[in-house]
């Protein structure tokens, strides 16, 4: 199955500060690009960079495979290992040379089409509100999940901004203490929500699979595991699929009780 991406996305956010990140699709999968120099490719959102004499020390004793046939072995990176994530792509950028750069094909101006997209309503430099994002998602939905997530959790979201091309624009993060419980992005109508789970959630969750809609279990059959977890992705269009995220989220983490009870 292709990388998603938001998962993208999230290694793109994991480099921010190091110079320019950017993702590209290539062949049905992802190349993150430093500075314009291709760093990491992303196959079935596993992130990979090549077994360079600059990365022995650090990533000694790391899992190595080919990101497809016919490739030559790469490291696999653990993606929530952001210090060694971040050190490896610094110093494998510092020894990629630069792509040569083809002649551009003359195109046609683009015609745009449909609302106007999410990072141009809300650039950079226009940090948003909760308030905001929910007036152009437009969808009851995204008040209700993020109302109940502060309720359960006492936690309050934290609202950035992604350079990531695959998903450029504000989203909204939660975190309870340094896990995080989910993240979600913007979209006109719905939003989608990303709630990672470890090896043992994972564990606790396939019994219950039954109980999920069918599209949700075609999502999680799809979704690949690494290292024994699943970076689970929910389009929240309607009722069941909001109902089905807070059922991750409380798999993943239990509600803070009250104080006093």
């Amino acid at each position: 199955m292709a990388s998603s991406p938001d998962f993208v996305n999230y290694i793109c956010e994991q480099l921010e500060g190091l110079g320019a990140v950017r993702s590209r699709k290539m062949f049905g999968e992802y190349m993150v690009y430093l500075n314009d120099k291709p760093v990491v490719i992303i196959c079935d959102d596993r992130p990979m960079v090549k077994m360079l004499p600059c990365l022995e020390e650090l990533l000694q004793g790391r899992p190595t495979e080919p990101p497809y046939e016919g490739a030559k072995d790469h490291y696999l990176l653990d993606p929530d290992d952001r210090d060694t994530l971040r050190e490896a792509v610094r110093l494998a950028e510092e020894v990629t040379p630069l792509p040569k750069k083809k002649a551009p094909k003359k195109k046609d101006p683009a015609k745009v089409e449909g609302p106007v997209p999410w990072d141009i309503a809300w650039p950079q430099q226009m940090k948003p509100s909760l308030a905001d994002i929910g007036e152009w998602v437009k969808n009851p939905l995204f008040e209700d999940l993020t109302a109940w997530i502060e309720a359960a959790y006492h936690v309050e979201p934290s609202i950035e901004f992604s350079r990531c091309s695959m998903d450029k624009g504000w989203n909204v993060k939660y975190k309870k203490g340094s896990k995080s419980l989910c993240v979600l992005y913007v979209r006109s109508g719905w939003f989608t929500a990303m709630v990672t789970l470890g090896a043992k959630q994972v564990m606790e969750l396939e019994p219950l699979l039954p109980t999920f809609s069918a599209a949700f279990r075609r999502m999680y059959e799809g979704t690949p595991l690494f290292n024994g977890g699943k970076w689970l992705v929910v389009d929240v269009k309607d009722d069941k699929q909001f109902i089905e995220v807070q059922r991750l989220m409380l798999l993943k983490a239990g509600p803070v009780k009250a104080a006093g009870k």
